[in-house]
């Protein structure tokens, strides 16, 4: 009988050490895969990995220079481009402003789904 209550206990213990770790949800977000134009005027990065921290660029370069954070929403975007919203640029620190384009900055088309922006880290 006393066994019970103990029982009872260890199951609550463990519930709630299940409910504060594992399914928490990050902040991070990462863009993988496209041309990224990191600042006006600046040449095409291939297969860019951008991390944005909360509304905040944590880090942005080549895929193979750029660790990918393992709690992270990922978000592929092979065959897009991705851009600085007017005015700003694509390095850590910077806002995570983005235009996200189905076609060349030139004007030339590529194929994918709309467009996307995101202001201040979310998605619009």
């Amino acid at each position: 009988m006393h066994k019970l209550p103990l029982l009872a206990a260890c199951l609550l213990t463990f519930s709630m050490f299940g409910c504060q770790s594992g399914n928490q949800v990050s902040n991070l977000k990462v863009l993988i895969g496209a041309t990224a134009v990191l600042q006006p005027g600046g040449n095409p990065v291939q297969d860019a990995v951008i991390v944005i921290s909360g509304a905040t660029i944590r880090a942005a370069g080549v895929r193979k220079d750029v660790p990918i954070p393992q709690d992270s929403e990922r978000t592929d975007l092979t065959g897009k481009w991705i851009v600085p919203a007017t005015g700003g640029r694509i390095a850590p620190g910077e806002p995570a402003d983005l235009f996200i384009l189905n076609s060349l900055p030139s004007g030339a088309q590529a194929a994918g789904a709309p467009a996307r922006q995101m202001i201040h880290g979310q998605w619009q």
